[in-house]
């Protein structure tokens, strides 16, 4: 976690938390990386990138476990870099539930230039910490 509340890695870089379980063995399925996160060529919406502030409400394992997911997520659309921050409190969706606001960064190389897709997303978490939704 760097000082200013987001987490940074290179996708070759990953590592494991304990509060983070691999979405395809959580759910049986991978998850899917919204579309406003996609690189450019395989979304249509337009980029738009600004430096990423933290938001103080999403505790630090659960900006790690949502991290770890969508650089999964992200991985199959050759990111390069995922930044995820804090976006604000975390909402009970059920007793087993959490939606965790989170703002994320991703940096895609296309054509030999960096690109950068940013969004504010809801990262969903189960009882026992796994991601089960990136909307």
């Amino acid at each position: 976690m760097d000082d200013d509340g987001t987490s940074t890695t290179a996708t070759a870089a990953m590592t494991a938390t304990a509060a983070s379980v691999v979405p395809s063995v959580e759910a049986g399925r991978s998850l899917d990386l919204p579309a406003n996160l996609q690189p450019p060529s395989a979304s249509n919406s337009p980029s738009t990138v600004s430096p990423i502030k933290a938001l103080p409400g999403v505790p630090d394992e659960v900006v790690r476990a949502c991290h770890d997911a969508i650089e999964s997520a992200a991985a199959p659309f050759g990111a390069t870099s995922v930044r995820v921050s804090s976006a604000g409190s975390i909402r009970r969706l059920s007793p087993d539930t959490i939606s965790a606001p989170v703002e994320v960064s991703i940096d895609y190389v296309r054509q030999g230039k960096v690109e950068t897709r940013q969004a504010p997303i809801k990262c969903e978490l189960n009882a026992t910490g796994g991601v089960i939704g990136l909307t």
